[in-house]
């Protein structure tokens, strides 16, 4: 008898023992679900932070090209505009005997020398003041 109740004391004990390490397990498995879990919403919400930075990226990229491009546009205008009045001067200088007469006087030497080199310069060189000068209206 003593040794049935120590059978059946050992088959409950060992059952119970089964039965807490399968409560513990579970246990393990449920905390590291939910660790997995809240690492996949962290994830998640990082990814979406992200692809709100690479789309502004894109806006600004895209509104730096467009401000480019104008910049581009107005330059190839301006450099166009000079070309024409380059152009022009050339030719007054050379039909026309009283502006060449004028380039020739007696003119502070600095308006001299730029009026020369607006004469010589290229449509892709930029053009200098003379020293000490402004452009009109400044």
């Amino acid at each position: 008898m003593i040794a049935s109740l120590k059978a059946k004391a050992l088959g409950l004990v060992l059952g119970g023992l089964a039965l807490l390490s399968a409560f513990l397990y579970w246990q393990h498995i449920t905390t590291q679900r939910d660790a997995y879990q809240a690492e996949a919403e962290r994830q998640r919400s990082r990814a979406e932070i992200l692809q709100e930075h690479q789309q502004w990226q894109r806006q600004q990229i895209d509104r730096l090209s467009s401000a480019m491009a104008t910049r581009d546009e107005t330059l190839t205008a301006i450099r166009d505009d000079i070309s024409a009045s380059t152009r022009a001067l050339e030719q007054l200088g050379e039909s026309d005997a009283e502006a060449r007469e004028w380039m020739d006087s007696d003119r502070p030497t600095g308006i001299s020398d730029w009026v020369r080199e607006l004469q010589r310069s290229s449509s892709v060189e930029p053009m200098r003041l003379p020293d000490g000068t402004q452009p009109p209206n400044d």
